[in-house]
């Protein structure tokens, strides 16, 4: 087997430089966790070889001509070393450094809790005009927040032997109002439109898999058909309480506190946000709110975006309607860009309706 031949000097100062440029542009140094790539990864990017082959000429480079990177060269992007007067003299301050998300921008509609339910058919509408939206827009991904329809059929808040559990549907019923809510969204997209779409199951969802866990004769019957039914129409389901990453932003239900109970409260956004390393999405509240929590480090905020839900404008649910709500009606396009949400804004189900419904009678 011929030897391999040495590394000659220059690529070897060439490798090393190439890293160090990168370190100076913000990117991550060996062993630092982030997101996005790491100096050597862009570096080796920017070159046009392999991550691999340039790790291997970083380690003939200290070997043969004991060169390495500089690894105290890394600047954080955005962040500014002071830098002593007696240094600077008269030299020109230097310029800000702005950070670019690294990774794909993928452009998101988020769709809040839409409670579905079969005592109230008119809900139904709202998903044609979503649909009708979406198309119009060519989002990327579609996330559906949980909590698709209320399952009052096998709730636990009224009991089989009380009088309110007279008003439950069946969960025959129930299902059936899943299909039809998954018929009247197909009724509203384009042809020609196939966007990722994913249901991160809520709250609701789970209380059949509560149901069946007390009834093990039923164990996988409903849930089954639950999940085939979104699977027939286009959406992969997700656990409840699971993390769902689209380029380093999580969509979750509600994040969830150290005993596995949500963050509530008007300061829950504010207490998870101190909690995550990643921005969250999630619904749950019905709530609009907006959380920018500053960090220290290469990632220098994280959001926590409820997006309220996606009801009729004003439908708030008879247990709530004697408190305070708050409640906000619409859906949240945004774009997600290397684990940061760089876009956002809130379309309500008003404009939905305006824009997008007139045509449901045609």
């Amino acid at each position: 087997m011929m030897p391999q031949p040495a590394l000659k000097y220059e690529v070897a100062l060439e490798a090393v430089q190439r890293v160090e440029a990168k370190l100076r542009e913000g990117f991550r140094p060996s062993g630092m966790n982030g997101s996005g790539p790491g100096a050597i990864a862009a570096a080796a990017d920017e070159w046009g070889i392999s991550k691999g082959t340039l790790q291997g000429r970083l380690a003939a480079a200290l070997m043969l001509h004991g060169l390495a990177p500089d690894q105290t060269l890394y600047r954080a992007q955005r962040y500014q070393q002071p830098v002593p007067r007696a240094v600077v003299q008269d030299a020109p301050p230097p310029e800000p450094q702005m950070s670019r998300p690294s990774g794909n921008a993928v452009r998101v509609l988020a769709i809040g809790d839409l409670h579905q339910d079969p005592r109230h058919p008119d809900r139904l509408n709202v998903l044609t005009w979503i649909a009708r939206y979406a198309s119009l827009h060519r989002f990327d991904h579609i996330v559906q927040i949980g909590d698709w329809s209320t399952w009052d059929s096998v709730n636990q808040h009224d009991r089989n032997d009380t009088a309110g559990a007279r008003y439950k549907p069946s969960i025959a019923q129930d299902m059936e109002n899943l299909k039809a809510s998954l018929a009247a969204w197909r009724a509203g997209i384009a042809p020609d439109y196939k966007p990722r779409q994913t249901v991160v199951m809520g709250n609701h969802e789970n209380r059949l898999e509560r149901f069946e866990n007390v009834n093990p004769e039923a164990l996988g019957t409903f849930t089954t058909e639950r999940d085939q039914a979104f699977l027939q129409y286009g959406w992969k389901t997700r656990p409840y309480g699971e993390l769902f990453y689209i380029e380093g932003v999580a969509f979750t239900h509600h994040p969830v506190n150290g005993v596995g109970r949500a963050f509530g409260g008007e300061t829950g956004p504010q207490r998870a946000a101190n909690k995550t390393t990643v921005p969250v999405v999630s619904g749950h509240t019905h709530k609009r709110q907006v959380h920018d929590a500053a960090k220290i480090g290469p990632v220098d905020v994280i959001s926590m975006v409820e997006i309220g839900c996606a009801l009729p404008w004003g439908v708030v649910e008879s247990y709530a309607k004697h408190g305070m709500t708050g409640w906000w009606h619409g859906v949240v396009p945004m774009t997600v860009h290397g684990g940061v949400i760089t876009d956002l804004a809130f379309v309500s189900m008003l404009t939905l309706e305006r824009d997008h419904g007139d045509r449901l009678a045609a």
